[in-house]
């Protein structure tokens, strides 16, 4: 009965090593785990951070470049529009100078 008794004892020590080496290892695996989440979780949020900050950019230099091309069309209607108005009334000009000459020599005479 003595044997019987050491050798339950010894057995159920084996148990106990083999159960905290289990216990153990299972620590391990989920610490590991969780390790391995963390750092794919850090990686989709820089992949993520990076897609945004591209699409931001790409966004910007869309917007810039309709905005030069919006630019460009209202400063070449604005040059035509200045230039239609100088020839308008630039063919006034003669006539206006020589209606001012003329009233400047009326009343002041010829000198």
């Amino acid at each position: 009965m003595e044997r019987m008794a050491v050798n339950l004892a010894e057995e159920i020590k084996e148990v106990e090593a083999r159960s905290r080496e289990a216990i153990k290892e299972a620590k391990s695996g989920a610490a590991r785990m969780v390790n391995e989440a963390k750092t794919e979780a850090e990686r989709r949020v820089k992949e993520a951070k990076q897609k945004a900050f591209r699409q931001y950019k790409e966004k910007i230099a869309s917007v810039e470049k309709e905005a030069e091309e919006k630019a460009q069309k209202v400063v070449e209607t604005g040059r035509k529009n200045a230039e239609n108005l100088a020839q308008q009334f630039g063919k006034e000009v003669p006539s206006t100078a020589k209606w001012i000459a003329e009233e400047v020599i009326s009343r002041y005479g010829r000198g």
